[in-house]
């Protein structure tokens, strides 16, 4: 009997309904957001595909997804019956190409809210004789029944004490930045940039402590604030008249008319740029960087709460191998609710950062796994076990990622694992002149070129910017061939080479390195992460004597920070072990 995918079915009758013979889902919302809301998982209800990258093009006859390396595996188990993946590589055609090629003379229909000017602009361009028909309606919301609802839940003050930056000073920083274009105004879609100048946090996305809204702000230092008003406390309230700021409904922001205001297509969504008259146009947002290069305040958060969290990471690792090798049967998710635990009890942690990836053998191959009450492994001692997690703290935000192997690896794991730690270590012992004017795409052949030694290689990049409280990701710099923004002192930055054996294992080493002066000429790194490397895994004769005294250093410091903060037995065992000398 043939499967029939209703969804698909109902998505196409209202497609010929408004004479379109294609309709575009992207991963996305309305603020160009990398992770959504539950309300904006369009794309996850029409195909079953809940990664953090992907877009979809449903056309009469058969819908594809297309995403990246990160996902292949996760969306061959995922897409539901009618749906085809198409892996963005050389050779594969994109969904503008096989739309060139496929639907000449036809009509792709989109969601205005949900495509950024810029793309609008690009894509609409280059699809030539095929017509890209914005549809105000969103096709998917007609269809999902049983919607989730959008959050309500408050908007809190990040309070003075923790970042020493108060609003009034970071938008004179922006005017100050804009001055070259003569802009007296700007609007700000994106939810990050929202929540950093206005110093207010929400809780609209889960592990990103956002509120959906929309950022009008004037040189003369006021501004307006378009939010759903309940979210709006009389505290809130009050503190936003101080600074200046009115609030307005969110959907006011579609009935004003801003004129001569700066703008940044890539980031604001086209629907919401036809209320733009004669807009500035931005190349990027002068809040990226401001937002990337930590102050002093920040950085202390940052290293005060990455000590809270290796604290918390290693109780759970010390408990975790105790339950293993006692020969409890534990399972990927029972692991990481436990880890989760660990983490809640910190002092200022707000949560988690991002699912974490607790995943055993074959699942750690699969780069952005993570396990769910309903789809989960066993953790095998016998096999590899990567945990890739983090929290986010009033104080900072983490991401660590470490990967042990809890009996006897393979000479291929301990060979894979130590050339992954060695680019690791390459990347943040590098240091560069500073009027040099190093990149990420100038460095990230460092956490490679171990591996490509033994004909290995990872498909991702090595590293990407971290907020403060807020999201896990962030730019404008990182640690990839694609990224070209200059590192600066301030700036922090993941650091997380791997290898992935698929079907077998997976392996990743992930630190938070800061970008610090060395001396009046030279820049360097500080690793932030305080949590072991697995000395099971290590073949020391791939180790120089210098890298082997730099890790025994490492794990001394470890140790020695740590150890203080050990309330379980099993925990203080387990760190001593794994912090001796090699």
């Amino acid at each position: 009997m043939q499967k029939i995918n209703n969804k698909l079915n109902l998505l196409r009758e209202l497609m010929a309904q408004r004479s379109i013979q294609a309709y575009l889902v992207p991963h996305s919302d309305a603020h160009d957001s990398e992770y959504t809301s539950d309300s904006d998982e369009r794309l996850a209800f029409i195909s079953g595909f809940d990664g953090s990258a992907g877009i979809g093009l449903i056309t009469n006859t058969i819908a594809y997804l297309w995403t990246d390396s990160r996902y292949y595996l996760q969306a061959t188990k995922q897409l539901e019956h009618g749906w085809e993946l198409q892996k963005l590589e050389p050779g594969v055609p994109t969904w503008v190409e096989h739309a060139k090629a496929n639907l000449k003379g036809q009509a792709i229909g989109y969601d205005p809210l949900l495509i950024s000017h810029q793309l609008k602009k690009t894509r609409g361009a280059s699809l030539e004789d095929v017509e890209f028909k914005a549809i105000n309606e969103n096709l998917i919301d007609l269809i999902w029944t049983n919607k989730p609802q959008d959050s309500l839940s408050e908007v809190i003050i990040h309070e003075l004490e923790y970042h020493q930056y108060p609003t009034t000073k970071k938008i004179s920083q922006i005017f100050e930045n804009l001055k070259q274009k003569q802009a007296k105004s700007i609007l700000i879609s994106k939810l990050d940039q929202i929540a950093w100048v206005l110093n207010l946090r929400g809780n609209d996305i889960k592990f990103n402590p956002l509120f959906k809204s929309y950022l009008y702000l004037k040189d003369d230092n006021t501004g307006t604030l378009f939010i759903n008003p309940t979210k709006i406390n009389q505290q809130v309230k009050q503190y936003l008249t101080e600074n200046n700021i009115e609030i307005k409904s969110i959907q006011d922001v579609f009935n004003e008319k801003f004129i001569n205001t700066a703008v940044t297509p890539a980031e604001i969504n086209h629907r919401l740029i036809q209320q733009v008259e004669d807009p500035i146009v931005l190349n990027a947002c002068p809040i990226e960087l401001l937002k990337a290069i930590k102050n002093e305040r920040e950085i202390q958060g940052f290293k005060e709460s990455h000590i809270r969290d290796g604290a918390a990471l290693v109780h759970y690792l010390g408990w975790l191998e105790k339950q293993l090798l006692d020969g409890e049967v534990l399972d990927e998710f029972q692991a990481a609710t436990k880890l989760a635990q660990y983490r809640f009890k910190q002092s200022r942690n707000m949560g988690l950062s991002f699912d974490s990836i607790s995943s055993s053998g074959a699942n750690a191959a699969i780069v952005h796994y993570h396990p769910t009450e309903n789809n989960k492994s066993i953790i095998n001692p016998n096999h590899i076990y990567l945990i890739d997690s983090g929290g986010q703290y009033l104080d900072g935000t983490t991401d660590v990622t470490r990967t042990y192997h809890f009996t006897q690896p393979t000479v291929e794991e301990r060979n894979a694992y130590t050339r992954v730690l060695l680019g690791n270590l390459d990347i943040e012992r590098l240091k560069w002149p500073q009027k040099s004017k190093i990149h990420g795409g100038d460095m990230d052949v460092l956490a490679r070129r171990w591996l490509w030694e033994a004909n290995l290689d990872y498909g991702h990049g090595t590293g990407h910017g971290v907020g403060y409280f807020l999201n896990v990701h962030e730019g404008p710099h990182g640690i990839s061939k694609y990224r070209t923004e200059v590192f600066q002192p301030g700036m922090i930055v993941s650091n997380e080479p791997g290898y992935y054996e698929e079907g077998k294992f997976g392996i990743r080493i992930e630190n938070l390195i800061l970008c610090v002066k060395v001396n009046n000429q030279f820049l360097g790194f500080e690793n932030l992460t305080y949590c072991p490397y697995d000395r099971n895994l290590i073949n020391l004769d791939l180790l120089s004597p210098r890298d082997r005294n730099y890790i025994d250093q490492y794990h001394a410091v470890v140790r020695k920070t740590l150890l203080p903060l050990m309330e379980e037995q099993i925990a203080k065992d387990w760190l001593i072990k794994m912090t001796e000398p090699l």
